[in-house]
C-alpha cells in the first residue's frame, strides 16, 4: 500500500491532538460550569448524552476518512490493453528558444504541442513516441499506445530541456531525425514513420542530406508539421539581444520529399492534422500492435471519501436533545 501525498499523514495525529484538546475543553467547561450550569439537572433533562456522544463520533470519523482520503491511498492492479492496426510514428519536437515566438497563439510551442494531442485524438490507432531536440535530440518516449502518458510528457517539452549555456540550443533537425530512425529500427521494419514538429530549418545542409538518405533507405517517410507563420516576422528577445524569428520550411520539404511522405502547415483548424494522419496510413502503412500494461499502484481514495461522507452527513444533521 501506498499514498499520492504521504506527507499529509501527518493529518491523522493533527486529528487525533484535536480530538483529545476538544474532549479536554469539554470537561473543563462542564465542570467550570459547576451546579448551576449546563450539567444541573434542570438543564441536562432535555440533552441525550448518548446522543451527543454519537455525534461526536461519526463527526471525527466522518473526518479522519476524509483525511485518509485526502492522503490518496493506492493498492492493488489494474490490467489495461490497448491494441491497434497502424504505424508506429516518432514525433521529432523542436524546443529551440525560437518556438517561443507568439506568431501562433499563444506561442509556436503551445500550438506545437496542441497539434501533438489533437494526432492523439484524431489517430489513436497509431503509436506515438517523443523526441524533443534542439542542438541535440533526447529519447522521451518510444512508440506507444498509451496517449496519456505521450500527453503528460508533450507538457513538459520546453527550451528548458536543451540549456544555452551549455550549448545545447539550436535546430539540428537532421541529427534528430538520424537518432529517430535508430530508435525505430530498434522495433519492427514495417509501418514506422517520422514526424517533424519545428519552425525552422536545420542549416547544416549536410546532416539534413544524410539524414534523408538514411530514412529512404530504411523506407521510413519522414513527415513535417510547420509550425510558424510564412507571412509574419516576429521579434524575441533572447539573451537581452533582439532577434527576428524568420520561418523556413526548406528542411522539412527535403525531408519530406525525399521520402515520399509530405509536410504540412499549422491551421487554426485540425486540418493540418487530419492531413497528416491519412498522409501516415497511406504512405507509411500500419501493423498489429497489442499492448499489455499492469498498473501497480491502482487510486483507492473513493473507498474512504464515500462513508466520509455519510459519517459526516449522518453526524451534523443527528440531534442531540431529547423529545420532550
Amino acid at each position: 500500500m501506498s499514498w499520492s501525498d504521504p506527507w499529509l499523514l501527518l493529518l491523522l495525529p493533527a486529528l487525533a491532538g484535536l480530538a483529545a484538546l476538544r474532549w479536554w475543553w469539554g470537561r473543563r467547561l462542564t465542570v467550570a460550569a459547576g451546579p448551576a450550569g449546563a450539567g444541573h439537572p434542570v438543564h441536562a433533562a432535555s440533552v441525550a448524552p448518548r446522543l451527543g456522544l454519537i455525534r461526536q463520533l461519526l463527526l471525527w470519523s466522518g473526518l479522519v476518512l476524509g483525511a485518509v482520503a485526502l492522503i490518496g491511498p493506492r493498492w492493488g492492479g489494474e490490467d489495461r490493453q490497448r491494441a491497434g492496426g497502424g504505424a508506429d510514428v516518432l514525433v521529432v519536437f523542436d524546443c529551440s528558444r525560437s518556438m517561443l515566438a507568439d506568431d501562433l497563439s499563444p506561442t509556436r510551442l503551445e500550438a506545437a504541442r496542441r497539434k501533438c494531442i489533437d494526432l492523439l485524438r484524431i489517430a489513436p490507432h497509431l503509436r506515438l513516441g517523443l523526441m524533443p531536440f534542439a542542438a541535440t535530440a533526447i529519447l522521451r518516449c518510444p512508440p506507444t499506445g498509451d496517449q496519456q502518458i505521450l500527453a503528460e510528457l508533450l507538457r513538459d517539452c520546453s527550451p528548458e530541456l536543451f540549456p544555452a549555456d551549455q550549448g545545447l540550443q539550436g535546430t539540428s533537425i537532421g541529427v534528430a531525425v538520424q537518432e529517430a530512425l535508430g530508435v525505430l529500427g530498434r522495433s519492427h521494419t514495417v509501418g514506422q514513420a517520422v514526424l517533424v514538429v519545428s519552425d525552422g530549418a536545420d542549416p547544416d545542409t549536410k546532416a539534413v542530406e544524410a539524414a534523408a538518405a538514411a530514412a529512404k533507405n530504411a523506407g521510413v517517410p519522414v513527415f513535417g508539421l510547420f509550425i510558424g507563420d510564412t507571412e509574419r516576422t516576429v521579434d524575441l528577445v533572447i539573451d537581452g539581444v533582439k532577434h527576428t524569428m524568420k520561418t523556413d520550411t526548406t528542411t522539412l520539404d527535403k525531408m519530406s520529399a525525399a521520402t515520399g511522405a509530405l509536410w504540412v502547415g499549422a491551421t487554426l483548424d485540425d486540418q493540418d492534422v487530419k492531413t497528416l494522419a491519412a498522409g501516415i496510413d497511406q504512405v507509411a502503412g500500419g501493423h498489429e500492435w497489442e499492448e499489455r500494461r499492469r498498473t501497480v499502484a491502482a487510486e483507492r481514495y473513493r473507498l474512504p471519501l464515500l462513508p466520509a461522507i455519510l459519517l459526516l452527513t449522518v453526524g451534523i444533521l443527528l440531534p442531540t436533545r431529547r423529545r420532550l
